[in-house]
């Protein structure tokens, strides 16, 4: 396409003027500028910040990875560009590199990238500059295997997928669907070609890349032709765009049964397993010898589990160092490479933090931090396992005996501090509900689903009269997704989780004085389900008064982008102020040499979101738990003030908070 012409044209001029610098200099900075003035005017960036390095080869042996002929073990472990700030990019990297590792894995999130609901104009900017994370790991030595998705799980919001795929109900996610694999091709024919350059084969550190992600896991290639079709079609795609030459593999679960149903036999693409400590690795071993010729099968485990997520709600998942460690040590005898998801777990920042579960009241909310329990932690300091072993210290000192070349001392700890606790100096002038009234309705008329509203994050209000209902008026609410926080005439009443009902529904009644009252409901996204078979759309489905669907519905929306927190006028506290479901502000000051990061305590909140500096930090849940408090990173913080605004949900809260902000210089767990 286009876009993959230019960008090997610029490549070519790199290359000529590298073998013949002086003749080539005044013809190449002509096409240079013709080159970029296209890219620049396109809605993609040309992310391409390093020279290349000389071609190489990778492939597979029966045995064994081949780089340049040689074989090669990949110790890799998996981080994620988009969970970490891309001024610590170059720290995180470092330390991966220092647990003894020579690779990394890494997810491509479709939505991260995407400027708007509407889709069709991408960002590769500032955080997203995936060009500039692959060049910084180039220039460590590490080579990289891509998962560019299109679906990529993780615990991301809808696994990466765009929330306007669920604005269509007759669009099918994750098989063959014309309408859905349209909307996947305008995506690849956009990443792939940006990928191109950073190939092996071109001087790059991508030697893999992954087609979809534990496909076995939702779809069945041996019994649904569809999911076969959509398969073969992605790995076209792929190969469209990046060439005969690139190793195409799968992940699935460590067992033959889930690879045939995610992967296809043969060496279309390479079959691996994924599994965690204390699993029999033979298995996975016997499943890739079944799906893999036996002249192209190094063993791998794409995804060896050095912790675990957690949910609103649960206790923090830690895990054991010692059978993490004796599982490495099994798969090393076998002469099995792996990927340690996570090495450096990093943090769902905003709305990005997804849910797990089955859909409906099997529902659980991802919390902000995606610390995971991994060596390397949310913040950059070593994570200890349930035996109160260093997982990066018992992880190093294994590559260092195994290894003659895992020998990369560690970066210095960075600092981080325990602010001064500082007063909230400003509060919104209206709540929410009344902010979002403020807003003309973008739809009236029957209930429509936060995808119906070209929404993708946020906030939705429905707001509507009771009309004829007379005395106490019983409203139901059908399927909450996540939390409703109702008001009747502007005063709060109550509010419901999605979970907290047996029938997916939730009543209230209403003490209705006259055919004016107008009874709002706010309902808050908690983050949509990326794993499994849901289809986990967000807001209400119906809202019933005597048995009958309203058809008068207001829906206005507050989807809190930058531009939108700019525009809440504040005001300054003053003695007497009602509080309640409002924005507070209050500003900290750093002073001295350095900018240290910090944990932002909530203990004494109750649920919300945070901004720093305008940028969404994430979400907090006191209440629930286990996490108690917010990483703060200091890429984030500058010196001199520092504004830092809360969302808190819950009516009553801020009196509780004795209206202060409290800083740690760690986590803070319930």
């Amino acid at each position: 396409n286009f876009f993959s012409f230019l960008f090997k044209a610029e490549r070519v001029l790199i290359q000529l003027m590298m073998v013949n610098m002086f003749n080539m200099f005044p013809y190449a900075c002509v096409l240079f500028i013709l080159i970029d003035g296209a890219l620049s005017s396109s809605s993609v960036m040309s992310t391409m910040t390093t020279p290349p390095s000389p071609p190489r080869n990778f492939t597979l042996g029966p045995t064994s990875f081949l780089l340049d002929g040689e074989e090669h073990y990949l110790r890799s472990g998996e981080l994620h560009y988009s969970r970490i700030p891309s001024a610590l990019w170059e720290d995180r990297l470092d330390r991966v590199k220092a647990l003894g590792l020579n690779a990394i894995q890494v997810y491509v999130p479709w939505n991260f990238h995407e400027r708007s609901f509407v889709g069709g104009e991408y960002d590769f900017e500032g955080d997203r500059d995936i060009g500039r994370f692959l060049s910084l790991a180039s220039e460590r030595g590490l080579l990289v295997l891509l998962r560019p998705g299109p679906y990529i799980c993780g615990e991301w919001d809808f696994g990466g997928l765009p929330a306007r795929l669920l604005s269509d109900q007759s669009l099918k996610i994750r098989t063959y669907d014309e309408a859905y694999m349209s909307e996947v091709t305008a995506w690849f024919d956009v990443l792939l070609p940006l990928m191109q350059p950073f190939l092996v084969e071109n001087g790059g550190p991508i030697v893999m890349v992954q087609v979809e992600n534990e496909y076995g896991s939702f779809g069945d290639v041996t019994s649904n032709p569809d999911d076969e079709k959509y398969l073969r079609s992605l790995i076209s795609l792929v190969r469209k765009h990046l060439g005969e030459s690139i190793v195409l593999y799968t992940t699935d679960g460590g067992v033959l049964a889930s690879m045939q149903r995610g992967s296809l036999e043969g060496d279309i693409v390479l079959s691996l397993g994924d599994f965690g400590p204390g699993s029999d690795i033979s298995n996975a071993i016997k499943g890739q010898q079944a799906m893999n010729p036996a002249d192209k099968n190094p063993l791998m485990c794409s995804e060896y589990y050095t912790g675990w997520l957690t949910h609103w709600g649960e206790d923090l998942q830690v895990t054991d160092t010692g059978t993490m460690i004796g599982t490495m040590k099994e798969m090393l005898a076998a002469n099995m490479s792996f990927n340690l998801y996570m090495a450096h777990g990093g943090t769902s920042f905003g709305f990005w933090a997804g849910a797990n579960g089955n859909g409906a009241l099997d529902y659980m909310s991802d919390i902000t931090s995606y610390d995971y329990n991994c060596p390397i932690s949310e913040s950059g300091s070593h994570n200890f396992g349930s035996d109160g072993v260093d997982k990066f210290e018992a992880i190093q000192s294994l590559m260092r005996d195994s290894f003659d070349d895992a020998t990369f001392d560690e970066p210095e700890p960075r600092p981080s501090e325990a602010f001064d606790s500082i007063p909230l100096s400003k509060y919104s002038f209206g709540s929410l509900i009344e902010i979002m009234k403020s807003i003309d309705p973008v739809a009236t008329g029957a209930v429509r689903r936060v995808e119906e509203l070209n929404q993708r994050f946020g906030f939705t209000l429905y707001s509507f009269p009771v009309g004829s209902c007379t005395g106490p008026c019983e409203v139901k609410l059908d399927k909450i997704r996540d939390r409703a926080f109702v008001y009747v005439d502007g005063l709060y009443l109550v509010d419901s989780y999605r979970t907290d009902s047996d029938d997916d529904s939730f009543s209230f009644e209403v003490d209705v004085d006259d055919s004016s009252t107008v009874v709002d409901v706010l309902v808050v996204n908690l983050g949509r389900i990326g794993f499994g078979h849901a289809v986990d759309w967000k807001g209400l489905d119906d809202i019933v008064i005597k048995g009958e669907s309203l058809s008068e519905v207001e829906h206005r929306t507050l989807e809190m982008t930058t531009d939108d927190l700019e525009n809440i006028d504040m005001k300054k506290f003053e003695e007497g102020d009602s509080l309640g479901q409002r924005f507070y502000e209050g500003e900290l000051e750093v002073k001295g040499s350095g900018v240290a990061s910090t944990h932002l305590d909530m203990s004494s909140w109750g649920s919300g979101f945070v901004w720093v500096n305008d940028f969404a930090l994430g979400r907090y849940w006191s209440d629930m738990g286990p996490t108690l408090s917010l990483w703060i990173p200091d890429s984030y913080l500058q010196k001199g003030i520092n504004s830092i605004v809360v969302l808190e949900l819950q009516e009553g809260a801020v009196e509780g908070c004795h209206k202060e902000l409290v800083f740690s210089s760690k986590p803070v767990l319930k």
